[in-house]
């Protein structure tokens, strides 16, 4: 990568941190990269109906399987108790990180994709098209995603997701479960034990505690409660319904009819249990939905894709490229349930996602985009997806 392209890089993140992209506003650094791109001389660049930004870098091999890069352009909202040693919209450099909300969660992966070009510059071997996909509505739900998948087709793709230039091939899928607890609201003072809903929900997370998880490829499901909410008008008087939000992260071998019927098992009479659809409104002001979950994600380190690109960066970095699969859950599902076969690489670090210590490495960015020259160069040699 040469010094110029670095330095306008290193720029473009600086300005995507810059601007605030909660989940349903991403219009304004949705505009910054539609911007970015033209000025780089993709051949085309749009924006569908849901607001995902996409541009399109002409292969000079109309043979060759496409690719493509994604990360999300949302990010998390802040926690008025974090305590931050940089602005969290500064974009600040500092020890070789740009520092800020978003850094690595995914706004680093999003500046070197799009810089991506600096890569095709440097390569000599003909290659198909490459795209870059910045999408909305990650954080909840992957939703910009799923909508994307229903119109755009692919041979291959990258994931930004945080991976310090390792590979990641895998993570669990997440169903989120709200459990209903119904009773008889009544003065705190007159209030029998057994009829406290407070006493049906702890031995009902009890249960939850002590339950069997499933295993897979992916390690074990985990499972924990998150929010509670009550009816109770007042700290004298007991509720009468407790709502509980239950995440289940899923394994390769779970359903989500699976999950459900797990949870309705250990409930008392007076309570039920439930899957919500994910339901979201976008910047363009369209509403995207999807019926139960994010499915989990598995391709095996003997896929020919993964070995080829494992292949690829290893040869050019000089060292061992390991591969592993996250903890958190990501948007390649929807990818595999497309049957696009995808892997996870990017300079981001899954340490400082979501935390107020987000950053992302500038020597990591400038070797990701070498890495991308390595793994396009790879793709000519497997066979295409979407013919």
């Amino acid at each position: 990568m040469n010094q110029r392209d670095k330095e306008l890089m290193i720029e473009f993140c600086q300005e995507l941190i810059r601007v605030p992209s909660l989940s349903g506003d991403e219009e304004d650094v949705a505009s910054l990269i539609k911007d970015e791109m033209s000025k780089l001389g993709y051949d085309e660049v749009w924006a569908d109906d849901a607001g995902n930004v996409i541009g399109k870098l002409a292969g000079n091999d109309k043979s060759a399987p496409s690719l493509t890069f994604t990360a999300h352009m949302d990010q998390v909202d802040v926690s008025p108790s974090e305590d931050w040693e940089h602005d969290l919209f500064g974009g600040e450099i500092d020890g070789g990180y740009i520092h800020g909300r978003g850094a690595s969660d995914t706004k680093g992966a999003i500046a070197t994709q799009v810089y991506v070009t600096s890569a095709l510059n440097e390569l000599t071997r003909p290659h198909g098209d490459v795209y870059v996909a910045a999408v909305v509505l990650e954080e909840t739900g992957g939703l910009g995603t799923k909508y994307l998948l229903s119109h755009f087709e692919t041979d291959y793709a990258v994931m930004g997701e945080g991976t310090k230039n390792e590979l990641r091939i895998g993570n669990r899928g997440r169903v989120l479960v709200r459990v209903n607890f119904q009773g008889e609201s009544m003065h705190s003072s007159a209030a029998p034990p057994e009829d406290v809903l407070h006493y049906d929900v702890m031995k009902f997370l009890e249960r939850l505690k002590g339950l069997k998880m499933a295993s897979g490829e992916l390690g074990s499901s985990h499972v924990v409660p998150t929010l509670c909410k009550c009816d109770n008008p007042g700290s004298n008087v007991t509720p009468g319904e407790i709502e509980l939000s239950v995440d289940w992260r899923t394994v390769e071998t779970e359903a989500s009819d699976e999950v459900l019927e797990r949870i309705i098992e250990l409930l008392p009479q007076n309570a039920a249990a439930h899957i919500d659809p994910m339901e979201r409104g976008t910047y363009t002001g369209i509403k995207l939905s999807s019926p139960d979950r994010q499915s989990s994600y598995y391709i095996s380190p003997d896929n020919q894709f993964v070995r080829e690109v494992r292949e690829s960066l290893q040869e050019r970095y000089g060292r061992d490229v390991p591969v592993s699969t996250w903890d958190f859950t990501t948007d390649c599902g929807y990818f595999a349930d497309a049957g696009i076969p995808i892997v996870g690489f990017s300079p981001c670090e899954e340490k400082y996602a979501h935390t107020q210590e987000d950053r992302v490495s500038i020597s990591l960015m400038e070797e990701a985009v070498d890495g991308y020259g390595a793994i396009i160069e790879s793709v000519p040699e497997l066979p295409g997806q979407t013919d």
